[in-house]
C-alpha cells in the first residue's frame, strides 16, 4: 500500500484556518500528525508552537528546533521534558511536585473547565499548584483548556471555569508577567478573547465542527494500493472467513493488498472503493488483503486501487464505521505502509 501526503495541503488548511480565526495557531502533531508523519509536518508548516501527546512524541520534533507543547505529560518521562526544553502541561499536583523536584524551568498550566479528563479544577487547585511551582523554580508560562465540544452553550460555560482558572494562576504568580491563553479550534467561533488555538483535525483537511464549516479544507492524505488476484465467482460462491460474502450471481471478483494489518477494517464491507476511474464494493476484509467485486469494470493484476482520498476521504469511512476521522487516519500510518510526500 502507498500512503501518500500532500504537505502543500496541510500548510494550506492551516493558513486558511488561521486566517479565518485571526489569530496565531498552535499545530496538533500528536500520534505522529494524525498519521501524516510529523517529522515532515513542522518542517513544512510554520507555527509558534506544536502540540503532542507524549513526552516521546515531542523529543524529534525539538531536536528540529521546534516548540513543543506536550499535552498529556507522564510522570516517569516528565524528566524529558527538562531535558529537551519542552513545556508540558501540568494538570495534576503530583506532576506538579514532580516537575519542581526534577528541576524543571518552564510550563503551561492545564485546567479542567469541564472536558473532566486532565487539568486543576477550580481557582483554589490552580492557586496552589502554581505556587508550589514558583517556589520550586519553575516559570509558568500559560494556561490551557480543552473544551468537550462546539457548542455555544458548552463553550460559554466552559470559558467561565477556564478564565477563573487563569485569574487563580495570575493570582499566585503575584508578578505582571503575560500568560499565554490557549484552548481548542472547536470552540474558536465563541473564544476570540484567547491569545491561541490548538488545531488538529483541520489542518489535516476535515471540519471539526461549526468553527472550521465554510472553510475550504483539503483533505491532505491519500492511500492506494494493488490488485494481486483476479477472478470469477458464480453465483452463490463466498469470498472472505467464514465466507461474509456470497454473491447473487456471476461477478468479477479481485483481491486487493490491505487487510486489518494495513488500517483497512472489517467494517469496510460494504463501503466503496475506486478503481478504472468506478466506484466498486468491499466484499470481504481478511488480515493482509480484502476482496472487491464488480460486474461491469474488467482489472488486471496490479491495477491501482484508491482506499482514501478527496473522492472517498475520511469522514465517508468513518460514517461507514461507526467513528470520527481520526481514528481512520490513525489506521494507515503503518510500518509496511509506503509513505510519499508531495
Amino acid at each position: 500500500m502507498k500512503v501518500e501526503i500532500d504537505l502543500g495541503a496541510i500548510k494550506r488548511n492551516f493558513g486558511r484556518v488561521r486566517m479565518a480565526a485571526n489569530k496565531p495557531l498552535i499545530l496538533m502533531c500528536k500520534a505522529d500528525a494524525y498519521g501524516h508523519g510529523a517529522a515532515r509536518v513542522v518542517r513544512a508548516v510554520d507555527a509558534d508552537f506544536y502540540g503532542v501527546a507524549t513526552e516521546e512524541e515531542g523529543v524529534p520534533l525539538r531536536e528540529n528546533a521546534k516548540q513543543v507543547l506536550v499535552t498529556a505529560p507522564s510522570f516517569y518521562k516528565l524528566p524529558l521534558c527538562r531535558r529537551y526544553d519542552m513545556i508540558p502541561l501540568v494538570g495534576d499536583m503530583e506532576i506538579a511536585k514532580r516537575a519542581v523536584a526534577i528541576g524543571l524551568k518552564r510550563c503551561h498550566i492545564k485546567i479542567n473547565s469541564g472536558m473532566n479528563r486532565l487539568g486543576f479544577t477550580g481557582g483554589k487547585e490552580c492557586f496552589e499548584a502554581v505556587r508550589l511551582l514558583t517556589l520550586g523554580g519553575v516559570k509558568v508560562e500559560g494556561v490551557a483548556t480543552h473544551y468537550k465540544d462546539g457548542s455555544e452553550k458548552t463553550v460559554r460555560n466552559q470559558n467561565a471555569a477556564f478564565l477563573r482558572g487563569v485569574k487563580a494562576v495570575k493570582a499566585a504568580l503575584a508578578d505582571d508577567a503575560r500568560l499565554l491563553t490557549s484552548v481548542t479550534g472547536s470552540g474558536a467561533l465563541f473564544s476570540k478573547e484567547f491569545d491561541y488555538l490548538r488545531v488538529g483535525l483541520a489542518a489535516y483537511g476535515y471540519s471539526s465542527g461549526k468553527a472550521t464549516a465554510g472553510i475550504p479544507l483539503e483533505p491532505a492524505m491519500k492511500v492506494t494500493s494493488e490488485v494481486i488476484k483476479t477472478k470469477i465467482v458464480e453465483r452463490g460462491d463466498t469470498l472472505g472467513y467464514s465466507g461474509i460474502y456470497r454473491a447473487p450471481q456471476r461477478l468479477k471478483a479481485y483481491t486487493v493488498l490491505g487487510g486489518y494489518g494495513d488500517g483497512v477494517s472489517r467494517a469496510d464491507v460494504g463501503r466503496k472503493v475506486i478503481a478504472a476511474g468506478q466506484r466498486l464494493s468491499v466484499a470481504a476484509v481478511s488480515m493482509d488483503s480484502f476482496e472487491m467485486i464488480s460486474d461491469r469494470v474488467d482489472l488486471k493484476v496490479g491495477a491501482r486501487v484508491i482506499i482514501l482520498s478527496k473522492g472517498i476521504n475520511a469522514a465517508y469511512v468513518a460514517k461507514r464505521r461507526g467513528t470520527i476521522p481520526y481514528e481512520v487516519l490513525l489506521g494507515y500510518d503503518v510500518p509496511r505502509a509506503e509513505r510519499i510526500y508531495v
